[in-house]
């Protein structure tokens, strides 16, 4: 199996690099994943796994080899990977990773910390909530809690209005602006500009990446500038973040690091990413595992 020296999944270059290697490396129904990755990735991204062993004439067992043999726990985490690095690369239209897939990417992990960011909004009356395959986990929780006090929430994720408004005690808001199909997410100058002059107690967000030097980042254009709006638009943020997003930079850069109030992970970061935090006073919490404390390093 290939992985990367640092015991994390590959990225970038070195990926690309490991799914043209193993074209000519692997047994023969590996090898033909392999090779309509490396010739369609766009179209291996957006169809589903069964549309996918259809076309190619293999089970979804055996596609799961195929990445797990790269590295990966499955074929949500290696599309991710595979459509981050295509990002990076593209100077056209980026593939974007599916909404579906990120919801089947490390999901007890993200259920943890989306415990853990409920229990920072009690006391919270105005909240503007990111896109996002965690975020939506919170806005879950708040819309099926009837303990927690009614507040107005706004957002830029379709889904996240959708669970937040089930119980019917929020007032719920989208931004406006386009919709882009991948993610449900709401993108462009309407979703910016219905920000402006407005003040939220909390912005609870993601980030595609979290780098010491670089802060948070994400590979798309327009949906930095909509979570720099909301940004500008809180005084508090909370940023939701597995393990898998602390690595380099993205290309669009959202804000650093001092802008960020609380971070909440599943594991301990390295010693660089800790030491960053610290230097920015950041919040650090920890949502371990089930029989485990989460750890909070204010």
């Amino acid at each position: 199996m290939q992985q990367a020296p640092d015991d994390k999944p590959l990225h970038g270059a070195a990926l690309w690099a490991a799914v043209l290697s193993a074209r000519d490396s692997l047994p023969a129904k590996l090898r033909a994943i392999a090779a309509f990755v490396a010739e369609d990735p766009s179209e291996f991204i957006r169809m589903t796994s069964r549309e996918i062993c259809a076309r190619l004439g293999t089970s979804e067992p055996t596609l799961i080899r195929f990445c797990r043999s790269l590295g990966f726990a499955g074929l949500a985490e290696f599309r991710i990977e595979l459509a981050l690095a295509l990002a990076a690369q593209s100077t056209g239209a980026a593939v974007h990773p599916q909404a579906a897939d990120r919801r089947l990417a490390n999901p007890e992990a993200k259920r943890r910390i989306a415990a853990a960011a409920m229990e920072l909004l009690a006391d919270d009356r105005a909240v503007l909530i990111d896109n996002g395959s965690t975020v939506e986990l919170v806005a879950e929780s708040l819309g099926q809690s009837d303990d927690h006090p009614a507040m107005t929430i706004m957002t830029s994720g379709l889904m996240v209005a959708q669970h937040a408004m089930r119980n019917g005690r929020h007032r719920v808001m989208l931004t406006g602006g386009v919709i882009r199909p991948s993610t449900g997410s709401l993108t462009g100058r309407l979703a910016e500009s219905s920000l402006a002059g407005m003040n939220f107690d909390t912005f609870v967000m993601g980030a595609d990446s979290i780098d010491p030097e670089g802060g948070l980042s994400t590979y798309s254009e327009d949906e930095a500038h909509v979570t720099r709006a909301m940004v500008d638009a809180s005084s508090r943020v909370i940023v939701l973040a597995d393990h898998t997003k602390f690595r380099a930079s993205r290309l669009h850069r959202i804000c650093g690091l001092s802008r960020v109030a609380i971070l909440i992970t599943d594991r301990d970061p390295t010693p660089e990413i800790r030491a960053a935090l610290d230097a920015a006073t950041v919040r650090l919490i920890v949502a371990k595992a089930a029989g485990i404390e989460p750890k909070d390093k204010a």
